[in-house]
This record gives structure tokens, C-alpha cells and sequence, in this order.
């Protein structure tokens, strides 16, 4: 996945829907790829998710045991399916808790280093208020 096509992965995130090009292109530089197999996890320990595409079953941590199956983490969680962000709230809240996710298919994320977030973040102040109003729109109207 080129510089490119990580850009546009980002740019399809409603949270992201409000920022600038170049904040965008800034984090692009910073995402890497992974593609997961089914039944592959990742955490929110010091990154954040973008699923570009697929799916991942999310808990917070504890609530699934860790040999827990999709079906088992789906019961206790929620998914985050294309454009979905995983782990975001912890670039402003380092205390919340980490989330446990797993592939239930084939799906590519973007990670993102929570430090990396929080600096392109700190480095455009009109960029970190574009995504507080987007995450305060879907905190308030989640549908």
C-alpha cells in the first residue's frame, strides 16, 4: 500500500472527514499497513487502528478472555468494519482502556503510533479541534 492509497484509506474515516489534505498526507506517512488473517489480533497498547478494509471483533480488554473466538468477542464487543477507527481516544485519554481486536476475515489496518498521532495532532491545533467536533458528533449521534 503506497503513500497514496494509505491517504485515501484515512480520508474515508469519518473522523477524518473534516481534516486538511496535508494533515492527512501527514498521517499517511506515518501509517503502516498490515494485512490480517482471520483470527489474527491487534491491540490499542500504543497504536491506533484504521481499518482500511475487512473487519475486526473489538472488546476492551477484559472483557474476553484471550483465547476468546469473533463469535465469543462480537457478544461482548462491537465491530469496526471499513473507515472505522480503533483506539483513537486513547491519543487524548491515555488512561482509557486498551482494546483487544481480532480479524474475523481477511482485512487491512493502518497503525498509527499513539506518539505519532498525538504529534501531528499537537503540531495543527485547527486539525485537533476538526477531529474533537467529529468525535463529539459521533458521541452524540452514534447512528
Amino acid at each position: 500500500m503506497d503513500l497514496l492509497e494509505r491517504a485515501r484509506a484515512l480520508a474515508r474515516c469519518p473522523l477524518f472527514a473534516e481534516l486538511a489534505p496535508a494533515v492527512v498526507i501527514r498521517l499517511a506517512e506515518r501509517a503502516r499497513p498490515s494485512s490480517l488473517e482471520a483470527g489474527e489480533r491487534r491491540t490499542t497498547d500504543d497504536h491506533v487502528w484504521i481499518v482500511a478494509d475487512g473487519g475486526l471483533a473489538i472488546v476492551a480488554r477484559g472483557e474476553a478472555a484471550f483465547d476468546a473466538s469473533v463469535s465469543s468477542m462480537k457478544r461482548h464487543g462491537t465491530v469496526a468494519t471499513a473507515g472505522h477507527i480503533v483506539g483513537l481516544i486513547r491519543v487524548v485519554a491515555p488512561a482509557t482502556p486498551v482494546v483487544e481486536a481480532i480479524a474475523d476475515r481477511a482485512t487491512t489496518v493502518l497503525a498509527i503510533g499513539l506518539d505519532d498521532m498525538r504529534d501531528v495532532l499537537e503540531e495543527d491545533p485547527v486539525a485537533l479541534a476538526a477531529l474533537a467536533d467529529a468525535l463529539a458528533r459521533q458521541l452524540l449521534d452514534p447512528t
